[in-house]
């Protein structure tokens, strides 16, 4: 036993021994190592690199970082520069050898041979490197550095969604569900009573304005009084939810986040035509109650999503729209400026929207408040940059893809039916042409002199006296145009033609000119011929009656050989003088004495000519009207939606340092933030070779690994519930928005949300079936002064309407829109047309939102311009008449009956005695027609009216 405990102990020393040796062996090498590096390599660095390759240089070249070990690990635009122990496979040994006649460095001549072996040396020990310098503080300009994912995960809204337990509550009775608890922990907890439960009328009103943007109807009043009870609420929300209505009203919230608008803004302010199908889009995937998480995909990479049907992919590829509604200077010169500006408000966009962060705040430097480093900016950056979203062009133009429909193969059939016949009109109208014929804009010919019978003499070939002026002005003209004498110097000028003539014989002798009112009506032409001279007077204000073009003079016979046959003088003519070409054609016997007048015609070649000439016309004037028919049975135009395509060189991309585009950093991978991932997870996204990584940017944003979206939305359904978020800054979950009132709440929310299939209605219909969401808007005085902001949501928070309510609520009281009438819905505000420039005047005054910004909440503003609009305001006016009008009509001669319809169609409730009472009197001083509508505009004018109790 002695024996045994010896020998271990002796094992152990021994042991111990040799782990000392070999760390102190360690140590030597590592500092051999260093030694090494630090007489041989940074020396060397520092004197010849660092200028272009450091966090110092004014530019860095190639993104590649020379200064720590972290640079050239991560290499730059041709990847990592140094594989340790394999100096021949290392790009940095090529370009100090000077291998590679592009890849040379230091630029300024090669190192000497002693230094470039020891960096091969160095390499091949495993290039140690001490500088531990990390890569991210190269980015973080002025200062600025993220923070780090371990402290940035801590933060509440990079926590991952857990389903919280329900806290305990002493005032049980008053809890109707999971919220009620949470809400009333919070009140019990500062020693607060929720408020009272709103009045019927009061709840009625408020759930038909939540849920539909519009008020219940006198009707809707009368049904809703008459069946009160739990169950009738829960009957008239599910009614709401289904209610086309309800899409209008929520798409219209979601279009403020999504930025929407019917034109780009800026100089041009030019139309997006079919922005309005992304509208119809969101509108429809509310009201078909799409799971938020399918919407968010869709949005972002609908395009790639993989389709069932027809219908299934055209309305992903619409949901797209999302990133191509942005307001882009589209003029701008800078092209390479103009893609980046797309990028950063395509990616500003979907951080705000989905995940509530200010993700722009990093594309100089790291973000100064949240963990999202410049390398997490420029990764997803590169997606979008993969992402083709722009048109080329000196003032570029965004994408429009065409829809799939019924008629493709029909419109197809119909193209390939107008391309034939267009292209049998194009060789018809070529034949046209080479027979003498025209057909153009201009109703131009010409005529080739080879291509005509007979001797043709040309203009361009003659004598001429004086001097003439060439023209092809006027069409109807022999080879490339005519001469004549400008209607100066008459009697002085002069144009001989001489033709040669092989045989001997007899010959028509024709003219060419191009008519016009302005010609000399007494041209002479002198004709030069065996027998002597002969001038003949022709009339050129009149056009040629062969082939449209020449005029005969008579028959002349002619010796063999070259000779001058035609003279054309200006002397005493009035008007302008053309000499175009002359031709001879030869005559034969029975020509002759068929043409006994002594004028020859047209000769038999000329007759063929001619008869070809009006086959050609008839067919030209054929074609062009089966053209004309088969237009009219063109099948519906194509739709086309506004979108964005893969790029054809997708890639990752450098960081821009500072922000600038042409000083570009290190290379990045696509992939997504870091601190919104699983811990042990990479954030570099796998992406298929030639995608953007659209698609995988959006599978990550929808899952439910990122703890953010569904926070997010649940918040945005609490604010258009409650006036307010849970998160008061909608947009912003980061360090420099607001904390959550009820963080325990609002994850419950998204749980919610996330296990009933990312249902916003069900989340709605939870919501508002709630305690928390009946309450009255009046909290109990100790509420009121320990909770003046509301912030544990003591009471229901009062509500201004928005523009489009506004507006709409006078439609419906005016009769100009139903909320069962589904050919009036567009005549509501939500699909009004915006003009990024000019926004109505409604909407103006009412606080409508920057329609180029993410707005998540709207400012609710108090002025006395909105006093000022409903007093004066045609629209309002007009409206207010036409209520009246609809209470005329009723046939109430009542005026308490009046009162109370005019009541009810205004404000969703009956008047009390002391309003009853001052109605009356209005309506006593003047006629109770024009009263009525006073007292109507009134009733617009007044708070009630604009405000949700």
């Amino acid at each position: 036993m002695f024996i045994k405990k010896t020998f271990r102990k002796k094992l152990f020393c021994r042991s111990v021994i040799f782990f000392v040796f070999l760390f102190a062996q360690l140590i030597l090498a590592a500092n051999q190592n260093t030694n090494f590096f630090e007489k041989k390599i940074r020396p060397v660095l520092s004197e010849n690199c660092y200028e272009c390759h450091s966090a110092k240089s004014k530019e860095l070249k190639a993104g590649l970082l020379l200064d720590r070990k972290a640079g050239w690990e991560r290499g730059g635009k041709n990847g990592s520069v140094i594989i340790p122990g394999e100096p021949a496979k290392s790009i940095l040994m090529n370009a100090l050898r000077y291998d590679n006649h592009d890849l040379q460095m230091p630029p300024s001549g090669k190192l000497s041979e002693s230094v470039l072996a020891n960096f091969e040396k160095w390499i091949s020990m495993g290039a140690h490197d001490p500088r531990d310098s990390p890569l991210e503080e190269v980015f973080a300009v002025g200062g600025l550095k993220a923070k780090s994912l371990e402290l940035g995960r801590k933060f509440w809204a990079f926590k991952p969604i857990k389903p919280p337990p329900l806290p305990d509550v002493q005032k049980r009775e008053w809890i109707k569900d999971e919220i009620d608890s949470f809400i009333l922990r919070g009140l019990e907890n500062k020693k607060v009573q929720p408020a009272t439960k709103a009045a019927p009328l009061i709840l009625l009103r408020r759930l038909f304005f939540d849920l539909t943007g519009l008020p219940p109807s006198p009707q809707d009043i009368e049904d809703f009084q008459e069946s009160l009870s739990k169950e009738s609420i829960e009957v008239l929300v599910d009614s709401l939810l289904e209610s086309p209505r309800f899409g209008e009203r929520w798409g219209r919230h979601w279009l403020d986040v999504a930025r929407y608008a019917d034109t780009t803004g800026g100089g041009r302010n030019n139309p997006f035509p079919n922005a309005h199908r992304y509208r119809d889009y969101v509108i429809n995937s509310y009201n078909k109650d799409k799971p938020f998480d399918q919407f968010i995909m869709e949005q972002i990479a609908g395009d790639l999503m993989s389709s069932s049907s027809d219908e299934e992919y055209n309305e992903k590829l619409t949901g797209t729209g999302f990133l191509a509604l942005g307001p882009h200077n589209y003029e701008l010169q800078d092209k390479e400026l103009l893609r980046m500006e797309v990028v950063d408000e395509q990616l500003t966009a979907v951080g705000k929207a989905f995940m509530g962060l200010t993700m722009d705040c990093a594309r100089c430097h790291d973000h100064p408040f949240d963990p999202i480093p410049i390398q997490d900016y420029y990764s997803i950056a590169g997606i979008f940059r993969s992402t083709n979203s722009l048109v080329p062009g000196n003032v570029a133009g965004f994408h429009e893809r065409e829809l799939k429909d019924q008629f493709g193969e029909e419109r197809k059939q119909y193209q390939q039916t107008l391309a034939s016949l267009e292209k049998r009109l194009k060789d018809s109208v070529g034949l046209l042409k080479s027979l003498g014929g025209y057909e153009s804009k201009s109703n131009s010919r010409s005529l080739d002199p080879l291509a005509v019978e007979g001797i043709v003499v040309d203009d361009l070939e003659t004598i001429k006296k004086g001097k003439w002026l060439s023209s092809s002005h006027t069409p109807g003209y022999v080879g490339s145009g005519y001469h004549h004498d400008d209607n100066t110097g008459k009697g002085n000028k002069s144009i001989t033609y001489k033709a040669k003539i092989k045989k001997g014989g007899e010959y028509d002798v024709q003219v060419s000119y191009t008519d016009n009112p302005n010609r000399s009506k007494k041209t002479p032409i002198t004709v030069m011929h065996a027998d002597g001279e002969q001038k003949i007077y022709i009339d050129q204000t009149k056009p040629p009656s062969i082939l449209d073009t020449f005029t005969s003079v008579g028959l002349f016979r002619f010796e063999g050989g070259e000779r001058n046959v035609v003279q054309i003088t200006t002397e005493g003519t009035e008007g302008h003088v053309i000499a175009d070409a002359v031709r001879l054609v030869a005559i034969e016997e029975k020509d002759i004495a068929s043409n006994f007048s002594g004028k020859a015609k047209e000769t038999k070649h000329d007759l063929v000519v001619q008869k070809k000439l009006e086959e050609a016309k008839k067919n030209v004037e054929k074609i062009k009207r089966k053209i004309e028919v088969h237009k009219k049975s063109q099948p519906t135009k194509v739709a086309k939606v506004m979108s964005v395509l893969e790029q054809e060189k997708a890639g990752n991309w450098h960081i821009h340092l500072r922000g600038e585009i042409r000083n570009l950093g290190p290379v990045v991978q696509r992939g997504f933030l870091q601190v919104a991932m699983p811990r042990g997870t990479s954030s570099v996204a796998k992406i298929p070779k030639g995608e953007s990584g659209r698609l995988q940017l959006a599978e990550w944003i929808a899952s439910t690994d990122n703890p953010l979206p569904a926070r997010v939305y649940a918040n945005r359904v609490w604010h258009h519930l409650f006036g307010r978020g849970i998160v008061s800054s909608t947009d912003n979950f980061g360090e420099m928005g607001s904390r959550p009132t009820h963080p325990a709440l609002l994850d419950y929310l998204a749980c919610y949300l996330i296990e009933n299939n990312w249902s916003t209605k069900s989340l709605i219909r939870k919501i508002v079936l709630s305690n928390t969401y009946q309450m009255s808007t009046h909290a109990f005085d100790i509420a009121a002064k320990l909770d003046p902001e509301n912030n544990l949501f003591c009471r229901q928070n009062r509500k201004r309407l928005e523009a489009e309510a506004i507006g709409d609520a006078m439609l419906l009281a005016g009769g100009q829109i139903s909320a069962n009438h589904p050919a009036l819905e567009k005549k509501r505000f939500s699909f009004q047309k915006l003009n990024r420039n000019k926004l109505s005047e409604l909407f103006e005054v009412f606080d409508y939102p920057n329609p180029g910004l993410v707005s998540g909440k709207r400012n609710t503003s108090s002025v006395p311009t909105q006093a000022l609009f409903m007093m004066n305001n045609e629209f309002v006016m007009k409206q207010a008449r036409l209520v009246s009008e609809i209470i005329e009509k009723q046939k109430v001669h009542d005026p308490n009956s009046k009162i109370r319809l005019a009541f009810l169609k205004c404000l969703g409730r009956l008047p009390n005695e002391e309003e009853m009472k001052a109605s009356i009197l209005f309506l006593e001083k003047k006629s109770q027609k024009v009263n009525l509508e006073g007292l109507v505009h009134s009733l617009f004018a007044c708070l009630d009216f604009r405000y949700l109790n």
